[in-house]
């Protein structure tokens, strides 16, 4: 990718990462005043990891339905009783 584009490509990552990472801060103030200002920054920080956590998950769920594979062994081992063997595999 050209040097050019740089900036194309870092205006998304900001606008979709900074709005998480300033409601740490905007959340201290305004809850948790005796709380530092770095941890109103982690607090935002780990807001953002978790919402794109979920882009990611949500990704790999659509991907396993597409290809069929809608199973969850451990609901199929918590309802069985014991028996020898393995017990829960994907279909």
């Amino acid at each position: 990718m050209p040097v050019a584009f740089w900036p194309l490509a870092r205006t998304p990552a900001v606008l979709s990462i900074v709005p998480f990472v300033l409601w740490g801060p905007v959340y201290r103030r305004e809850f948790a005043p005796d709380r530092s200002r770095l941890t109103g920054l982690l607090w935002g920080f780990a807001l953002w990891l978790y919402a794109y956590h979920l882009f990611i998950v949500s990704a790999r769920g659509l991907v396993r339905l597409v290809r069929g594979k809608t199973g969850w062994a451990k609901t199929r081992r918590n309802a069985e009783t014991a028996g020898v063997g393995p017990v829960a595999t994907e279909a």
